[in-house]
């Protein structure tokens, strides 16, 4: 007996959470008879589980998909069956950008005005391939930037015309260490799923930073934020103009 042909179910979604809605079924722990064709290097057609989230019966069931995570993106096609009834399955896999570094935070140590190195490790744990680029920047602000400029404005003694307002934002002001200006050296360039990459980076130190304080940033590689905390040491001085500039 040929089993009925029903219409397809779209499913779309990040890998481990496709939803798309399909036939009515029966509320309650269900597994559907779910099969895809994956590509020969995913292993080709293979089963999948489904869940029904669909609390109660109604004309249509939200289901779910769940998929290796490193699946790449794109439209996969195959057939879910529901009794003898079979519904062609339409998958659109979107990109999926995560990432973990080791360690979890950077810690930096160098005078205002210095270019100091730092290295980590990046683990693209995501579906989709990543560049990084060799150069970034930054903004860095005192760690205790903001508890001191609002320790500074209620202490300040007000003269005729100001505002304890101004007294914050001046503090504040002061607390911001400038642009960190960064150039990706070993590392740089495409990052495939499923691949561990370390880094190898320098950073130009504002010379505006104060000697003696610590400043934190976030290192922006486009869709990850790396934390990043500089403890300035020495005096605060210009770069050197025989000192490689980081572009």
């Amino acid at each position: 007996m040929t089993a009925a042909k029903a219409e397809p179910v779209r499913f779309r979604g990040s890998p481990e959470r496709l939803t798309g809605a399909g036939p009515a079924l029966t509320p309650g722990p269900l597994h559907l008879d779910v099969q895809l064709n994956l590509p020969e290097e995913l292993g080709g057609a293979t089963a999948i589980y489904a869940q029904l989230l669909t609390p109660e019966i109604g004309p249509q069931s939200w289901l779910r998909l769940s998929l290796p995570t490193s699946t790449p993106p794109g439209t996969y096609t195959g057939t879910i069956r529901v009794g003898d009834v079979a519904h062609e399955v339409s998958v659109e896999v979107e990109p999926r950008v995560q990432f973990r570094f080791s360690p979890v935070g950077l810690v930096l140590h160098g005078a205002p005005g210095e270019t100091t190195a730092g290295s980590f490790t990046l683990f693209n744990i995501g579906n989709a391939a990543f560049e990084v680029r060799t150069a970034y920047a930054f903004g860095v602000f005192e760690v205790d930037g903001l508890d001191n400029a609002f320790g500074k404005a209620l202490r300040a003694r007000l003269e005729p015309g100001e505002r304890r307002v101004d007294h914050f934002a001046e503090a504040l002001a002061e607390g911001h260490g400038g642009l960190v200006r960064v150039a990706i050296g070993k590392g740089a360039g495409q990052v495939p799923p499923n691949t561990v990459r370390d880094i190898e980076a320098r950073f130009r130190l504002p010379d505006r930073m104060r000697p003696g304080r610590a400043y934190a940033g976030t290192l922006p590689l486009d869709y990850a934020r790396y934390g990043v905390r500089i403890e300035t040491t020495g005096t605060r001085r210009e770069a050197d103009e025989d000192e490689e500039e980081v572009e």
